[in-house]
């Protein structure tokens, strides 16, 4: 079966670490800069990825986080939770690493 193809894996491993590195730093960029157009594409681009992995909490702070910008919350609240989406991407990016 393909997934148990240890190349295969290997390779998804390293395409999804570039993927969720990427998004981390886009979405901090974009919400601290308040930025919903680019931050709606950074969230379009790794939805899939988390879908299919079963990340709901990546989902769940993108869509907090569009809330919070939609009600001009405090900058406070939108480094709150910036800082959450990179500590949870920097455990799914030390799991991939120990895959590839």
């Amino acid at each position: 079966m393909l997934y148990q193809d240890e190349k295969y894996i290997k390779e998804f491993a390293g395409a999804s670490m570039q993927s969720f590195s990427e998004f981390r730093e886009q979405f901090r960029k974009y919400v601290l800069a308040r930025d919903m157009e680019e931050l709606r594409r950074a969230g379009h681009k790794i939805k899939p990825a988390a879908l299919m992995l079963n990340l709901n909490v990546i989902i769940d702070i993108y869509e907090e986080s569009k809330t919070l910008i939609e009600e001009d919350a405090p900058d406070a609240k939108l480094h709150g939770v910036a800082d959450r989406m990179d500590a949870y991407c920097n455990q799914i990016l030390d799991e991939f690493s120990n895959i590839v």
